[in-house]
């Protein structure tokens, strides 16, 4: 009888949820506006920020996920080095100019201009470059899985032409207003996720942290063209 009585509860729940008769959420008091320049305040307070990663890129019309996982370092203003461990060691590093891509198993190297890009794409977020709520339509996203007050999501659309992604999803700590995951949307319906920890904030990263001189033996390889959508 009192399985009966159990089972029944929670098909009782269930239906209430999809009725949208569901019980109360604990919504937070500040809105999307408000969020979004409280993150921006935190961010524009930062020296260096590192933190570890879990990246995880899905294709629209396959459903094919990929995952890498390593560790990020920040420095502002525009340096930043991503370091993969798996699944192949590989290299990403923003010295302000210059993006160098570098595998030391292929003993390939790529070096592209990115003088400026940073103010236009989803890393210059974590940068706290340009104004949030100037270059972008913020939307306060409220569901069952926030209701515990753990973080706020934030749906960012940019406002700009040319740009080579929709949207992006933040999730922020309610409590630092640090980014601990990020959603990106491409042109094409792909998404890669960018899930952070142990974030780590001005810890005197060093400038030869963000220099980067391809070794001996190492081919120079042409950047690929960007894809016209």
């Amino acid at each position: 009888m009192r399985r009966s009585i159990d089972r029944n509860v929670r098909r009782l729940c269930a239906a209430l949820v999809l009725l949208g008769i569901a019980f109360p959420l604990v919504v937070s008091a500040l809105t999307a506006e408000e969020v979004a320049d409280k993150v921006q305040e935190t961010y524009k307070g930062f020296s260096d920020l590192q933190a570890g990663f879990v990246q995880r890129a899905t294709n629209r019309l396959s459903g094919m996920s990929q995952e890498a996982s390593g560790r990020l370092f920040l420095k502002w203003p525009g340096k930043m080095r991503w370091e993969y461990d798996n699944p192949e060691p590989r290299l990403f590093l923003v010295d302000g100019k210059t993006l160098w891509s570098y595998s030391p198993l292929e003993r390939q190297a790529v070096a592209q201009d990115v003088s400026g890009s940073l103010s236009t794409g989803p890393i210059g977020i974590l940068f706290g470059v340009g104004s949030l709520r100037r270059d972008f339509r913020v939307r306060k996203i409220l569901h069952a899985g926030t209701r515990e007050g753990r973080e706020h999501l934030l749906d960012l659309a940019p406002k700009g032409q040319d740009l080579s992604f929709k949207r992006v999803i933040l999730a922020i700590d309610q409590e630092s207003f640090l980014i601990t995951r990020l959603t990106v949307f491409d042109l094409y319906g792909n998404t890669t996720v960018v899930d952070l920890s142990e974030l780590k904030v001005n810890g005197g990263l060093g400038d030869a942290l963000f220099k980067f001189s391809p070794p001996p033996g190492t081919d120079l390889v042409a950047p690929p063209r960007r894809p016209v959508p």
